[in-house]
C-alpha cells in the first residue's frame, strides 16, 4: 500500500501541471525520482511527493551516517548497497515483472520490488546524495546505474539486488537477454539524461496500457513523453 497524504487530493490536471514545470528545470541525475513520482502522481492523487523524496533522501542519510570522510569513495558504495540491498531488501520483481505497480516509484518504494529502471532511480538518488557520481545507464533491454571514480568506473544492477558488473559480464548479459541480437557498444554505456530516463518510465506504462487496451492512460503517457521530448530538445539548443 502507498504512502499517501490524508488532507490532499491532487487533481490530474494539477498533477500534469506540476510535471511539466518540474521537467523545463535544469534536472540532474538525483531529480529523476522526484520526476518519477509526479507521473505517479496522475495515478495516486493522494500520493504525498515530497514525503516519499523524504523517506528516500533517509536512506542516504543513513549512508552518511555510516560513512567516514576520509574514506574511499568505493567504500560509500558499499555502504549504499548495505542500506538498500542488505537492510531494506529492495529487489527486482522477477515473479510478476509486468505489473504496472512496478513502474511508480512510490509502489516501488513501498513494496520494495520493481524493475530496472525504477529500482535504478532510487539507487541514483541514495547515491547522489550520498556523495557518489552516479549515473543512469538504459541499455536495450535494460537499465543500470554507474558509478564514476577518478580511475574508473563501477556499474550496478539494482534490480539483481546491487550486483557490480563488468563491461566483460554486461556485454555477456545483454546477449544473454537479446538471444544473442544485440552486441554491445560503447554507446551502450553513456549516462543518460533525466529526461530520457523518465521517457523511458512513460514508455513502459504506455506499453503495458497498449497491452491492457486502456487508451486513456496510454494517451496520457505519450503527452508526457511528447513534454519532455519537446524539452529536451530546448535545452539542447540553448546548450549550443
Amino acid at each position: 500500500m502507498t504512502r499517501v497524504s490524508e488532507a490532499i487530493l491532487i487533481h490530474p490536471t494539477e498533477a500534469r501541471r506540476r510535471f511539466e514545470e518540474f521537467a523545463a528545470r535544469d534536472l540532474g541525475p538525483a531529480d529523476v525520482a522526484e520526476g518519477a513520482l509526479l507521473i505517479a502522481l496522475e495515478e495516486y492523487p493522494q500520493l504525498d511527493v515530497e514525503a516519499t523524496l523524504e523517506r528516500i533522501d533517509s536512506f542516504a542519510e543513513r549512508v552518511i551516517e555510516r560513512s567516514r570522510r576520509d574514506e574511499p569513495a568505493i567504500f560509500r558504495l558499499g555502504h549504499v548497497h548495505a542500506i538498500l540491498f542488505d537492510q531494506e531488501g529492495f529487489v527486482g520483481n522477477v515473479g510478476d515483472y509486468y505489473d504496472e505497480r512496478n513502474s511508480f516509484l512510490n509502489e516501488v518504494v513501498e513494496r520494495k520490488v520493481g524493475i530496472p529502471i525504477t529500482l535504478s532511480i532510487l539507487f541514483l538518488r541514495v547515491a547522489r546524495l550520498a556523495g557518489l557520481d552516479a549515473h543512469g545507464v538504459g541499455l536495450p533491454g535494460h537499465y543500470l546505474a554507474k558509478i564514476c571514480f577518478d580511475l574508473s568506473e563501477v556499474y550496478v544492477d539494482p534490480f539483481h539486488g546491487g550486483r557490480t558488473m563488468t563491461v566483460p559480464e554486461i556485454a555477456s548479459f545483454l546477449g544473454e537477454i537479446s538471444n544473442g541480437q544485440v552486441a554491445l557498444r560503447a554507446e551502450h554505456l553513456r549516462a543518460w539524461s533525466a529526461r530520457e530516463t523518465l521517457v523511458r518510465v512513460l514508455a513502459n506504462l504506455h506499453a503495458t496500457y497498449e497491452r491492457k487496451g486502456d487508451a486513456r492512460r496510454r494517451n496520457a503517457a505519450m503527452d508526457r513523453i511528447e513534454i519532455l521530448r519537446a524539452l529536451a530538445a530546448g535545452w539542447e539548443n540553448e546548450e549550443r
